[in-house]
Parts: C-alpha cells; structure tokens; sequence
C-alpha cells in the first residue's frame, strides 16, 4: 500500500448500503496483527514488545508507513525467536494464555498467531484491491 493509503478505510468510499463504519484502517490493521504477534509470541519467549501497548489496534503512536512496517517486521522476527525456541518437550509445557483467563500451549500460542495474521491479511488483501492494487502474492510470474 502506498504511503498516501496507509490510512485508507473503506468508510471513505461511502458506498450506499455498505456497513464500513468504524472498520480499522489499513494502517490499523497491520498495527493490530503485529501487536497481537507480540502478545502471543512474547508468551512464549518472554520478551517484552518495544511498545507497550493495550490498544487493539497497536500502538497509536506509530504513524508512518516506515513505523508500523518495522513494527510489523520486528513482531514477525520474534515469531521466528518463538518457533524455534520449541523442542517436543516444550511445545506441550503451559504458559499463561496471553488473552486472560487460564492456561494454553506455547505451541498454541505460537500457531496461533500465523493463523490470526491469515484472518487479517484476508482484509488487507481487499483494502488493496480497492485501491487498485493487485498483492504480490497475486501477481503470479514467480
């Protein structure tokens, strides 16, 4: 997405009978998936996130494309700290579930976070078409 479009929202199409209102940017999309990369994979290695944040959306500080997208990439370095951190024995050890209540997997922890990025890079994929861009992964040739 180009810098000029990080803060799309389809809201700002106002199409008739859409139900885009109060839907994430896509600025705030990538924020929220590498923030929620940070809780899950932070349980797991137990680092802390170079931003604190209980925000949804990620940090609201973070405002550049060059920002989140470091962000984005540092929380995707620490998943592959978490990944490789896991042998048979601790896989199945417990940790406390990063989203409150009781206990989960570190292997849970740590799948289920690409499985969150997935739900998310979904919407992306679609702010990307709406503004005429085709994702890499759909552009075939490689």
């Amino acid at each position: 997405m180009p810098d000029d479009k990080f803060n799309f929202s389809p809201a700002s199409l106002n199409i008739n009978g859409s139900e885009y209102k109060g839907v994430k940017t896509f600025a705030e999309e990538v924020r929220h998936v590498a923030a929620t990369n940070f809780v899950l994979w932070d349980a797991v290695t137990g680092d802390k996130p170079p931003i604190a944040t209980s925000e949804d959306n990620g940090p609201p500080e973070l405002k550049t494309k060059a920002e989140i997208i470091k962000y984005l990439k540092d929380s995707f370095a620490l998943g592959h700290k978490a990944a490789q951190s896991l042998t048979a024995e601790s896989a199945v050890a417990l940790i406390p579930n990063p989203f409150g209540k009781g206990q989960t997997t570190k292997l849970f922890s740590t799948s289920f976070a690409v499985a969150h990025a997935f739900d998310h890079y979904g919407q992306i994929v679609e702010y990307l078409r709406m503004n005429g861009i085709i994702p890499p992964a759909s552009r075939g040739g490689n």
